[in-house]
C-alpha cells in the first residue's frame, strides 16, 4: 500500500498547530491481529479480515480511544483539513483559500488546489506519522482526480466531506498495516496477494467510515475552531469503534 491541536482559521498566519505525539502507552500484542490477517490472506475470508481489524483495536492498541490517539499527525492534519471544509461550506471557496494563503488559486483545477492544500495541511516531515498523513491525503486526491473534476470552486460540500472521510479511512489503513507489519503476513508464492489484501482492507475501512460516519459532518459550517478539532478526533475514535464492532460480530 502506498504508504501528516487546534485547527486555526488561518494556518498560514499562525505559529503552527501543536504536534500530537501518538499514544503508545496502551499498545498490546498484535499477535491476534496478525493471525487473523494471515487467515484472511490465505483464504480471502472477509470475516477473518474484520476479526483482524477488531483484534488490532481491542487487543493491539487497547480500544478505540487509544487507537484514535495513536494517529498522531494524521489526526492533527484531519482537523486542519476539516477546518478548510468548514470554511468552504460557510464562506465559499475563495474566502477559504484566502485564509490559508492560497487566494491566488481561486478558480484553478480542483486537483491543483488540493495538492497545494496538501503542502499547508501535511507538510513533508521525517516521522512515520507525518508520512501516513501526507500519503493518505495524496491517495485521496488521486482517487478524487479520477472522477474528472473541474475547478475547486465547483466542488460541492458533499464532495469535500467525502474527500475528508476518504483521508480518514486511508490514514487508518496505513496505521493498521504499519503497526501489524505487512511482513508479518505470510503469503507464499503469490506476489499479488499483498495488493489484494490492501485493496480489500481499503474497501472494508472506507466502506465503514463512509457508511456509518458521514452523518457526523452534518452542520460542519456552524462549528467553531475548537469544535472542528473535536469533530475530527471524534470521527477517528468512532471509526475505530465501528470497525471493532463489525469485527466482533464476524
Amino acid at each position: 500500500m502506498a504508504a501528516p491541536e487546534t485547527a486555526p482559521v488561518d494556518p498560514a498566519a499562525a505559529s503552527g498547530p501543536p504536534r500530537i505525539t501518538p499514544d503508545l502507552s496502551g499498545a498490546g500484542s498484535f499477535r491476534g491481529a496478525r493471525i487473523a490477517f494471515n487467515q484472511f490472506a490465505r483464504t480471502g475470508n472477509r470475516d477473518a479480515l474484520a476479526r483482524g481489524v477488531s483484534r488490532y483495536v481491542r487487543d493491539g492498541v487497547g480500544g478505540s480511544g487509544r487507537a484514535a490517539r495513536r494517529m498522531g499527525e494524521a489526526r492533527a492534519a484531519a482537523g486542519r483539513l476539516l477546518g478548510v471544509v468548514r470554511d468552504v461550506a460557510r464562506d465559499g471557496a475563495a474566502e477559504a483559500l484566502r485564509r490559508v494563503d492560497l487566494a491566488g488559486l481561486a478558480g484553478r483545477p480542483a486537483e491543483d488546489v488540493l495538492l497545494s492544500l496538501l503542502e499547508v495541511i501535511c507538510p513533508p516531515g521525517g516521522s512515520l506519522d507525518e508520512a501516513i498523513a501526507r500519503q493518505g491525503m495524496l491517495e485521496a486526491i488521486d482517487s478524487l482526480a479520477e472522477e474528472g473534476l473541474g475547478a475547486f470552486d465547483t466542488l460541492t460540500a458533499g464532495q469535500l466531506e467525502e474527500f475528508f472521510l476518504d483521508v480518514v479511512a486511508r490514514t487508518i489503513e496505513a496505521r493498521i498495516l504499519n503497526d501489524i507489519g505487512i511482513k508479518g503476513v505470510s503469503i507464499p508464492d503469490d506476489v499479488g496477494a499483498i495488493d489484494r489484501l490492501q485493496a480489500q482492507l481499503h474497501d472494508f475501512v472506507a466502506g465503514t467510515v463512509r457508511g456509518e460516519l458521514a452523518g457526523r459532518l452534518s452542520g460542519v459550517e456552524s462549528l467553531s475552531d475548537r469544535a472542528v478539532v473535536g469533530a475530527a478526533n471524534g470521527i477517528y475514535e468512532a471509526a475505530f469503534e465501528m470497525l471493532a464492532i463489525l469485527g466482533d460480530d464476524a
